[in-house]
């Protein structure tokens, strides 16, 4: 059988010396660790900053949008007052006023650049595929109008906001 020798913690030390404080290892250990850490703080805030600045520019592209197509629609509405507007305005004139250019005969589209963002606006026939065409704009009795705000954000993605109204001839009974 062996015989265990037991030691006390003071044996193992050197005579003479004193240990207080931490080893070296233990300093490397926890600069890692706080390394570690910091990097993660740091990320972190860098992927709130992204989507903040993604939230904003979501925000800006989607009230571009949503005003570009209410703009669009206020032309449509003069009608009855005897205005100089009105649906008969929209698919006649109003192509040729804005700079709207010819993709065939039932789809008119513009783009434009507003700040970091571009705005492509394009008016068709609704529903598609009918005899109705701008060549007579009288016969055209419902027009969809389709507004695509793009940007590009922070780390070079595109993205893009997209609505789209229907907009119809209205029929007054005189």
């Amino acid at each position: 059988m062996k015989k265990f020798i037991s030691t006390t913690h003071k044996d193992l030390l050197p005579a003479g010396r004193n240990q207080k404080g931490f080893t070296l290892i233990e300093v490397l250990v926890s600069m890692v660790i706080l390394t570690v850490g910091i990097f993660g703080l740091i990320k972190t805030a860098n992927s709130v900053i992204f989507f903040q600045a993604n939230s904003k520019m979501i925000t800006q592209a989607t009230l571009k949008t949503a005003n570009k197509i209410e703009d669009v629609k206020r032309f449509s509405t003069n009608e009855p007052t005897g205005g100089s507007f009105g649906f008969n305005y929209l698919v006649s004139d109003y192509l040729t006023d804005e700079g709207l250019s010819e993709i065939d005969d039932q789809t008119y589209e513009k783009s434009t650049t507003d700040g970091d963002f571009t705005i492509t606006l394009t008016l068709q026939v609704y529903p598609s595929g009918t005899t109705e065409t701008f060549d007579e704009p009288t016969s055209i009795h419902m027009l969809e109008v389709v507004v695509k705000t793009e940007w590009i954000d922070n780390r070079g993605g595109t993205k893009d906001v997209e609505m789209a109204a229907i907009i119809h001839r209205r029929q007054f009974i005189q």
